[in-house]
């Protein structure tokens, strides 16, 4: 995992528009270029184009089109496109969960959705047909008035919290807060090791883009991830393992060393201890 509870972000301030009770906008680019960032509203991500790696708290997953995410408060997260993408875009939606709707969260009727949020802490992923009627609901968010747009969006919470349709990350969110330096530092190496995770790394090259001297980048990377550089680099690089076994024919060995792992057997050992199945098995489950 790429952090753990000591995770650092770069705070983000939110606007919510005069005339809704949530705030939401459609991103597109090339890649997405966000940081590794938190705020208190709750945040539903979806992405509609682009591929890569989804980093929130403590995991990080790969991401592809109909990915859908239910953020909670002040869970770090950010969305790394691959360099091959020609275009990224996504659907966010954010919103307080004290004062959505003027106090709408305190009825009875939404019990289901007040317990879906706090489940949100630990981050949500949507699957499904679920996470496909959301992504053909929510496109239709900018032609609809205020009052519709709410009413979307309650009914698509009551939904998530009644369909059985969600996988928890079980993510840490931070518990402090760090310089607006050492957050953008932290930002540029996780950045510059999604990268370059397929070759070799090493930290001394690693610790060059911090600025700081080997030593000192071992002592800043645990002290603001709660992990070793060597431990995310493993983890950025079965992410991207995870994704390459559903989408291309390759052998095993040959995704493992195109992830950046030069023994098959380590390879074999890390996925199994973090995602619980073989290699063999995450294919299989992935191509149906």
């Amino acid at each position: 995992m790429v952090t753990q509870s000591r995770t650092r972000s770069q705070f983000e301030r939110i606007e919510m528009p005069g005339d809704s009770s949530f705030a939401w906008k459609e991103i597109t680019g090339r890649h997405f270029t966000a940081p590794f960032h938190h705020h208190p509203e709750v945040e539903l991500t979806l992405i509609t184009a682009g591929h890569g790696q989804r980093f929130v708290g403590d995991t990080v997953e790969p991401f592809q089109p109909g990915d859908v995410a239910l953020l909670g408060p002040q869970l770090p997260h950010a969305w790394f496109s691959e360099a091959s993408c020609r275009k990224s875009a996504a659907i966010v939606v954010q919103f307080h969960p004290e004062t959505f709707g003027g106090g709408l969260l305190k009825a009875q009727e939404l019990a289901n959705v007040r317990t879906l949020l706090q489940q949100a802490a630990a981050g949500l992923i949507i699957q499904g047909d679920l996470a496909r009627e959301m992504q053909q609901r929510l496109a239709t968010l900018g032609q609809l008035s205020p009052l519709l747009r709410l009413t979307l969006l309650v009914e698509l919470l009551e939904k998530v919290a009644t369909s059985g349709s969600c996988r928890s990350l079980n993510a840490r969110a931070p518990e402090e807060t760090v310089s607006l330096m050492d957050r953008k530092r932290l930002d540029e190496v996780l950045r510059y090791i999604h990268a370059n995770h397929q070759r070799a790394l090493t930290l001394p090259e690693v610790a060059k883009v911090a600025g700081l001297g080997p030593e000192s980048f071992s002592r800043f990377f645990r002290r603001v991830t709660g992990h070793t550089f060597i431990e995310t680099l493993i983890q950025i690089r079965l992410a991207s393992a995870l994704a390459l076994l559903a989408e291309s024919p390759e052998t095993i060995a040959a995704v493992a060393f195109a992830c950046g792992f030069e023994d098959l057997s380590n390879f074999n050992r890390q996925f199994r201890r973090t995602y619980g199945i073989t290699p063999s098995e995450a294919r299989r489950r992935a191509t149906g």
